[in-house]
């Protein structure tokens, strides 16, 4: 197949795979072997007669902009279709609209049991932030069990018909309910539950919401790969852990690689995924739920497993190493230390690399000195996972172990409306600090975290670069942190691919490299804005073969995302091939 008459994304050579890179310009053509899916030869102008077959196909790109294939490197595909399906609560701006858009979808769909929904936000429902309790889902639905997940999905509020169903006969809050491990049941005065659950509480009411059938799973799979694919995307890190998996209740997705070999099987997985199960699967599921190390089977690949460290911002069990402003809470760590460091010597002694959830500094810390007592390096390219605060002595940690940043560029403006308030001032300079952690060497990888964000990487990308809106003064919209274009592609690109330990045969477009790229309708190198154009994707490439060609508008079935701006889905097993 010959590609022609295109501007062909070329990044400058590097001695190192992920050293920071600029554009060296473009090519005008590239010859793929369509067997392999890999590219053979490119150059600039016309393609000369001797690279020209008769009998093969050709592209005329008619000028467009070609770009490497992008990555998101931490995205939950299942949820962004499951919660198309949900009662979507973002933007609610009172009580009343919660009400009202939670009676429209009981009324739409009268013969389910359980009313779940997502996105409500206290600090948006009343001035004074007060969380929804099951007295204000009661008087909307008391006959029928609700569950509904604050926006960061660490936090869900259920109705009296709900904590009945799990348990709860009177007034007083259950023995059992007072110690979990790592969650808190809400009580009022008189220690009576207001319907509340935080963390690893939410699993003693969620645990009763019926399980999905394979073929509903299936379908969602679908969905989501097929808005990522729309977006541009051609390989992603599926997170398969689910909120009740993080503290060990195996429920919802937990055959997701075994669905994945199944759609593969069907020719429905169009782009790669990289499935990531959850570390306390090691050792105990059956190779059929978790694959052997390095698993390879077409698209589908599994090389490590997660881990959280602590909880989320926005609902403020983050664990910070100074308590949040005009408090004495310091958030949530999920383990003590002597616990983390196990997770992870268990993990790396069965092969598999370690991607660790840590959005506050003090869990930060303790994940970084777990891994290094653990003994991880470079070579074993350990993964943490957010890392929305940090503090110069982390970054130089982090530098020097050789540990990545998985960092969504999209939370700056999402947690812009409340981080202001709840962080303590100290750690403004090192907060979302995406320039400073690339200057000391630190290879930060690009994601989305969908569907808590839009599975758009041109939207990443955008704020990455912007980190803004017009007139904003909040102090996360630091100027001094913004990216260039070409650091913020790369992000999506090249350190993509270093991720996934792919970075020989992805993240850009040269001889021997599959032919993974998405040809887009703007040159959006020269223009930024136009990273939000609505029609910017006019086909996407994996190995060679068309996977999308739209040229049309696309909406993001964007969501909350999951216990940890957030977290888990579910297992996997190996692989069939």
């Amino acid at each position: 197949m010959l590609v022609e008459n295109g501007l062909i994304w070329q990044w400058t050579n590097a001695v190192d795979a992920c050293e920071p890179r600029e554009a060296s310009g473009y090519v005008n053509w590239m010859k793929i072997d369509e067997k392999e899916g890999r590219i053979v030869a490119l150059g600039s102008g016309k393609a000369p007669d001797f690279i020209r077959d008769q009998n093969e196909v050709t592209i005329d790109l008619q000028g467009k902009l070609v770009l490497p294939g992008l990555h998101d490197s931490h995205i939950h595909v299942y949820l962004i279709g499951e919660v198309a399906h949900y009662v979507d609560l973002r933007g609610t701006r009172s009580f009343e609209e919660l009400e009202q858009r939670v009676k429209a979808h009981a009324k739409k769909y009268p013969d389910i049991e359980w009313i779940v929904g997502f996105g409500w936000e206290q600090d948006k429902l009343s001035s004074e932030a007060r969380y929804p309790s099951r007295y204000d889902l009661d008087s909307i639905l008391p006959d029928r069990p609700v569950y509904l997940w604050r926006v960061c999905w660490h936090i869900s509020v259920v109705n009296s018909k709900a904590l009945e169903i799990a348990g709860w006969k009177s007034d007083a809050i259950l023995p059992e309910w007072k110690n979990i491990a790592g969650g808190v049941v809400d009580v009022d005065s008189n220690d009576v539950p207001t319907g509340v659950l935080r963390e690893a509480a939410v699993n003693i009411v969620q645990k009763f919401i019926k399980e999905q059938s394979d073929e509903s799973r299936m379908k969602y799979l679908d969905m989501g790969m097929q808005t990522c694919l729309q977006f541009g995307l051609t390989s992603k890190y599926f997170v398969v852990n689910f909120s009740n998996l993080l503290f060990g209740v195996h429920t919802n997705d937990h055959n997701a690689w075994y669905l994945y070999q199944i759609l593969q099987d069907a020719g429905q997985v169009p782009i790669r995924i990289y499935v990531t199960p959850d570390q306390n699967e090691v050792g105990k599921s059956d190779e059929k739920y978790l694959p052997q190390p390095k698993t390879k089977c077409g698209l589908l690949s599994c090389d490590r497993v997660k881990i959280f460290s602590d909880g989320s911002l926005g609902a403020e069990t983050a664990a910070l190493r100074e308590p949040y402003r005009d408090t004495t809470n310091r958030g949530v760590l999920m383990m003590s230390d002597a616990e983390m460091l196990n997770q992870i010597r268990v993990a790396k002694n069965a092969g598999y690399r370690l991607e660790v959830h840590a959005i506050g500094d003090r869990a930060a810390e303790q994940v970084l000195n777990a891994m290094e007592e653990a003994g991880l390096t470079r070579e074993d390219r350990p993964i943490l996972t957010h890392c929305q605060i940090l503090g110069p002595d982390l970054i130089a940690k982090m530098s020097r172990l050789g540990v990545i940043g998985d960092i969504q560029p999209s939370f700056v403006l999402t947690d812009a409306t409340f981080a202001e308030k709840r962080l303590p001032s100290s750690v403004v300079p090192y907060s979302y600090c995406w320039k400073s952690m690339t200057q000391a060497g630190i290879i930060c990888a690009g994601g989305s975290d969908a569907p808590i964000e839009t599975s758009n990487p041109f939207q990443g990308i955008y704020d990455a670069i912007h980190r803004t809106v017009p007139g904003s003064t909040n102090f996360l919209h630091n100027h001094k942190e913004m990216l260039s274009f070409a650091e913020a592609l790369q992000m999506y690109t090249i350190n993509g691919a270093y991720a996934a330990y792919d970075e020989h045969q992805l993240g850009q477009l040269a001889v021997g490299f599959y032919a993974d790229f998405v040809v887009v309708n703007y040159n959006v190198d020269q223009d930024t804005s136009a990273l939000l154009k609505p029609d910017i994707v006019h086909s996407v490439y994996v190995q060679g073969r068309k996977r999308y060609d739209g040229n049309k508008k696309v909406n993001s079935p964007v969501a909350p995302g999951l216990p940890g701006k957030n977290g888990k889905i579910r297992v996997c097993p190996c692989c069939r091939c």
